[in-house]
């Protein structure tokens, strides 16, 4: 798995209305500046990387792999709950959230005081459990898939009806293209363990 950390880029109050702080994922603090600085030359082309890095300050905040002793998520189970899910979903069907290249399935895990979803394709960890703009297109998978990561997410961090959250139906969406029973496994496995709320 790749490791990146996290860092939080503050504008001063100077340049915007009031101070702006931004969170990016990055090898270092170098490049988590430089993808910054991208973005921001769109708005302001004439200011050129140096003039950038004198006026924005930049701090790491935190880790994608968990620290040395880092004590468990408070609610693991429900990591362990949502991963053996995308372990079913990526065993049947169309094998979604699973990459054949590299034999292995998306999974969530918990480090540094936030969540992470490391992609099945890439083995890129994305921040879930705050929100990064752009985040989504390091996702090796389409928008439906990406509705039913954020309703995970969501159960995850306490939700207890979440799959219905972030669009496209969740684990009820008629347009996976997998084979029916293979969905309704999937469904009936999810409310075997307390994700899927029945449907009345």
């Amino acid at each position: 798995m790749e490791a990146l950390n996290l860092y939080e880029i503050t504008y001063p109050a100077t340049y915007y209305d009031e101070t702006v702080k931004v969170l990016k994922t990055a090898k270092t603090a170098s490049s988590a500046r430089y993808a910054e600085y991208l973005i921001f030359s769109d708005c302001d082309p004439d200011k050129s990387f140096a003039d950038y890095l004198k006026m924005v300050r930049v701090r790491k905040v935190g880790q994608s792999v968990p620290k040395r002793n880092e004590p468990p998520y408070l609610h693991q189970d429900r990591i362990e709950n949502v991963n053996s899910i995308i372990r079913k979903i990526g065993s049947l069907g169309r094998h979604f959230l699973y990459s054949e290249k590299h034999e292995r399935f998306a999974t969530f895990h918990w480090a540094d005081g936030n969540l992470w979803l490391v992609d099945d394709y890439t083995g890129r960890p994305l921040l879930m459990s705050k929100s990064i703009p752009g985040e989504h297109y390091h996702f090796s998978h389409g928008g439906t898939l990406w509705g039913l990561v954020c309703d995970f997410r969501d159960y995850i961090l306490g939700d207890d009806d979440a799959n219905h959250n972030n669009g496209y139906g969740g684990l009820y969406c008629p347009h996976w293209g997998y084979p029916e029973d293979h969905m309704e496994f999937i469904r009936e496995y999810a409310k075997s363990i307390g994700y899927l709320k029945p449907r009345v």
